[in-house]
């Protein structure tokens, strides 16, 4: 009773550990999936502030692995205008991205938008979507963020889908060559002993 009732806990653990590997998973996909869809609308075009105001955003660090460049992405909520090739894009409340990029020894004091936003002097080349997301500079300039996201998410399904699914071959495998014994036991022939009356 007591051997069921832990084995019953292991398995509750092992099936809450493979739901949290799970949702990852599905998160990082969806990371990808959404930077991916952002990237393809992004137009090249030119931009314009219209007021002085913003709030900050949240700022998030990115690098590639190894020898791959590294940056901070520094969001402001601001009010601009952009344009395409002279025609009106888009004309309102955006996300303007800069793109800080690092060394070796990251800099957290100047990629800010109190340090990045003066220093931008009237019209400016940018790569916008028709839904408020602006990036400072245009989209041949700026780091390949899906591309990156595309390494995180298939490197995390490598490093823990693969063994959540060689575990899951190797129990069926046990399962199967345990029903085989099971099988092979219940055909064995056993021979019923009776009681000689002659006491031979």
């Amino acid at each position: 009773m007591e051997g069921q009732r832990f084995s019953r806990l292991g398995l509750s653990i092992i099936a809450c550990l493979g739901f949290a590997v799970l949702v990852l998973n599905i998160f990082f996909w969806w990371r990808y999936v959404h930077a991916a869809g952002l990237w393809g609308d992004l137009e090249d075009g030119s931009c314009k502030l219209l007021s002085e105001k913003y709030t900050a955003g949240w700022k998030w660090g990115w690098s590639f692995p190894i020898t791959g460049p590294s940056w901070t992405d520094v969001p402001c909520n601001v009010k601009l205008e952009a344009s395409l090739d002279g025609e009106p894009g888009f004309e309102g409340k955006a996300t303007l991205h800069f793109t800080y990029w690092q060394g070796v020894v990251w800099d957290y004091l100047k990629d800010s938008c109190s340090r990045m936003l003066p220093k931008l002097d009237g019209s400016f080349d940018c790569a916008f979507d028709l839904q408020g997301t602006v990036f400072v500079g245009h989209t041949g300039s700026l780091p390949h963020l899906p591309r990156l996201l595309l390494m995180k998410a298939s490197g995390l399904s490598l490093l823990t889908l693969s063994p959540v699914l060689l575990m899951c071959v190797n129990m069926g495998r046990a399962a199967r060559a345990s029903e085989i014994s099971m099988e092979v036991q219940a055909d064995e022939p056993y021979t019923v002993l009776t009681e000689d009356p002659d006491g031979i």
